[in-house]
């Protein structure tokens, strides 16, 4: 077992680069604090809404509330990873001029390891994004005979190393549960921002102001869960999950960059730079604000094989908690609000009986719809942008055989701002594909370890 957990802890470790060279963000609103929070941990679970707080599946890892990991089968290892993206269509209206553009970014969203250490104790390991930076902001005005441009960009993410541990503190089967677990975090990556102001005059020098931020800290972020059977009285029985998470606040350490230079454009192509204005750099610290999450799951399940579910979760996120202390005055310094989310989703599973082979593999995959409304953190001219979305999706199973190894899709419309009340609007198109690799060792062949005679 430790020689497995070594050799994943590696491969996560390879991974780290390629997250953070991936173009993860397209949206002007990601300027907002640390950027646009990754709000897909799971391909399944984003399929109905997000509601991960009160679940807690075999063939799934959730993240989200590491309580759940305590539900991993023994034997049953899962492997989890994603990809995810996003196409949007950004319009602004300011002053009765209306422009409008588009946007989009596909890439590695996470990869996870869970394993089953005792029949009550599960462990997780995994890599994700939990933030973003991929605006390019620009508008012209005349000046005199000429005209001149403010140029607002960002790039970058954070990401998030962790290890997770969950426990059943009370086991009776399949009749009642109550499960904790905590999740620790260790959180790093880079954002640059930049602001230009060019000339349309070349005999004017341009300026830009440039700040680079490299953060690192840890975060800590615990779950309950509480699940009971309702009925007994034959093979088809109704159950209750309850959850509840929590995350700390927590603290990163930026080194902080400042570089504000002018420079002119050579045949309007190559950059030359002319005087250094300022050269900074500093040591600081950021802060996160705290997030609480609860969930309810109420649904019938036939031989501990869940038939449907209906959900609804709650979360908040008060975002002027938010502390960047880096003392550079950057595109960032607008005022964020308190962001709160709540949604409902419903699944259901035509077919439990995954072994018979005369039923189409649609029959048995689980078919998930869901609906949120969010109050974002994003303040513009004192008012707050709301985000309302719809999400669809299907899990198919993958392997005919005793596995639970699962093929995901997800998917959201969604829509945040509104262009008559804030003068700006996204309207968006969230994807995530996924794989659930959880091979049962005991059977599955091409999981065991050949030995010779």
């Amino acid at each position: 077992m430790l020689k497995v957990i070594n050799y994943k802890i590696i491969f996560l470790l390879l991974l780290v680069d390629s997250l953070q060279a991936q173009v993860l963000n397209t949206s002007p609103f990601s300027r907002y604090g640390i950027g646009e929070m990754n709000n897909i941990q799971s391909s399944h679970y984003f399929a109905w809404g997000n509601i991960t707080s009160a679940m807690s599946e075999p063939q799934y890892i959730n993240i989200n509330n590491p309580a759940s990991y305590a539900a991993f089968l023994k034997h049953n290892p899962i492997y989890n990873v994603s990809l995810a993206g996003k196409s949007a269509l950004y319009e602004s209206n300011y002053d009765g001029n209306q422009t409008n553009s588009s946007g989009i970014h596909f890439g590695l969203n996470n990869l996870l390891l869970g394993l089953p250490i005792t029949k009550n104790w599960g462990l997780v390991l995994g890599i994700t994004p939990i933030s973003s930076l991929g605006y390019d902001v620009s508008s012209t005005v005349p000046l005199d005979t000429s005209t001149v441009s403010y140029v607002y960009k960002g790039d970058g993410s954070i990401n998030r190393l962790m290890i997770g541990n969950g426990f059943n503190i009370l086991n009776k089967g399949d009749t009642t549960r109550i499960s904790l677990g905590i999740n620790s975090s260790y959180l790093f990556g880079n954002l640059e921002r930049t602001s230009s102001v060019i000339y349309n005059n070349t005999n004017v020098y341009n300026s830009r102001l440039q700040y680079r931020s490299s953060l690192s800290g840890w975060s800590f972020d615990g779950g309950l869960q509480f699940y009971k059977k309702i009925s007994t009285k034959s093979s088809n029985k109704y159950f209750i999950n309850l959850g509840a998470n929590y995350t700390l606040n927590s603290e990163m350490s930026t080194e902080n960059d400042f570089f504000a230079y002018t420079f002119r454009y050579n045949y309007s192509i190559q950059e030359i730079a002319k005087d250094t204005l300022e050269l900074n750099n500093n040591s600081s610290n950021l802060k996160l604000p705290q997030k609480i999450e609860i969930g309810l799951v109420i649904g019938k399940a036939h031989k501990n094989k869940r038939r449907w579910d209906l959900g609804v979760q709650y979360s908040m996120m008060d975002w002027r908690e938010y502390v960047d202390n880096s003392g550079f005055l950057s595109s960032s310094s607008s005022p964020l609000g308190a962001s709160s989310r709540l949604a409902i989703g419903y699944r259901i599973t035509p077919n439990l009986d995954w072994s018979n082979t005369s039923k189409s593999v649609l029959s048995k995959s689980s078919f998930s719809f869901g609906y949120h409304q969010t109050e974002s953190k994003i303040i513009i001219d004192d008012n707050v942008l709301f985000n309302t979305g719809i999400n669809f999706g299907i899990s198919i199973p993958m392997i005919s055989s005793r596995s639970l190894s699962r093929f995901n899709l997800g998917f959201e419309l969604g829509k945040l701002g509104n262009l008559e009340n804030n003068n700006i609007e996204e309207n968006y198109f969230k994807f995530s594909i996924g794989f659930s690799l959880a091979p049962d060792t005991r059977y599955d062949r091409w999981f065991r370890k050949r030995k010779y005679d």
